[in-house]
């Protein structure tokens, strides 16, 4: 459902620019911005700093490279929306591969909305849904989820043994979408991920003033504080590994109890036997 938000926005953008102009120079300006960071929103699937910062940088700078070459500007614009996903893109070469796609993208889509801006409201139309069409072909290569590459970054700049809880938190994230949750079991879940979220945030500022602690002595309130922090992280991957289990193992249970397939193919299976039956009593009669 997210990615379905990206070619409505890219549509919404190459569309709505051309007429930043008639708004004024402050407006229209801001009006610019805004479209940016909107892309890069539906194209990061996530509420990120980085990602509005880069969508309002690429505006911004589509814009002025734009007004000399179109291709240049779009370029710019698509690929600086896709900054926050392109450093989630695991692998070099997925990585550029899908820097270089949004750049590609981006150039075609600058060109045909430039091309086509002061053309008939229905071939305008066109182009600018060609313009979301290609946008949206960078999602094509797989990128990390969002939490799950908060998690794994943050295992790494943490010891033991939040480091190894926090990278089964990521590995289980990434599994995790296939395991449906009802209503009520999901919010729960969403709660529990962004409280550790949260505690990987506090656990990483804490290691930054690792020297301190143990310059301290071992009994000391901050490594007390760690301690529990550690503790807490260990104790939320483990409701969240039991939540999931549960969840697919209830799954896996009810679809046994759907017997109609196995009762079908039992009733088709023993008509057939009669039926052959039949046909070796009847025989041929000599």
């Amino acid at each position: 459902m997210r990615r379905m938000l990206l070619p409505i926005a890219a549509a919404v953008t190459f569309g709505a620019a051309p007429f930043a102009s008639k708004l004024g120079v402050v407006a229209g300006s801001a009006w610019l911005v805004v479209l940016g960071v909107l892309l890069a929103l539906s194209a990061s699937a996530s509420f990120s700093a980085l990602a509005i910062a880069a969508g309002a940088i690429g505006a911004f700078s589509g814009n002025v490279l734009g007004s000399v070459v179109p291709a240049a500007g779009g370029a710019v614009l698509v690929a600086m929306a896709y900054a926050e996903r392109t450093m989630r893109v695991r692998g070099t070469n997925a990585r550029l591969v899908h820097l270089g796609s949004s750049l590609v993208v981006g150039a075609l889509s600058g060109s045909l909305a430039a091309a086509y801006g002061s053309a008939s409201p229905a071939v305008r139309g066109v182009a600018v849904l060609v313009c979301a069409v290609l946008v949206a072909l960078p999602l094509l290569v797989d990128a990390d989820d969002a939490l799950a590459a908060t998690l794994e970054g943050a295992s790494r700049r943490v010891s033991d043994p939040a480091r190894s809880a926090l990278r089964d938190a990521a590995e289980l994230r990434r599994q995790a979408h296939d395991v449906p949750l009802d209503a009520e079991s999901g919010r729960v879940v969403v709660g529990t991920w962004r409280a550790l979220r949260r505690l990987a945030e506090s656990r990483v500022r804490l290691e930054r003033s690792k020297a301190q602690r143990e310059a301290a002595d071992a009994s000391s309130p901050a490594n007390a504080v760690v301690a529990r922090v550690d503790q807490r992280i260990a104790d939320h991957v483990t409701a969240l590994a039991r939540a999931y289990t549960a969840a697919d193992t209830a799954r896996v249970a009810a679809s046994t109890l759907d017997n109609a397939a196995l009762e079908s193919v039992a009733d088709v299976g023993e008509s057939l036997e009669e039926t052959t039956r039949a046909l070796v009593e009847m025989g041929p009669r000599g």
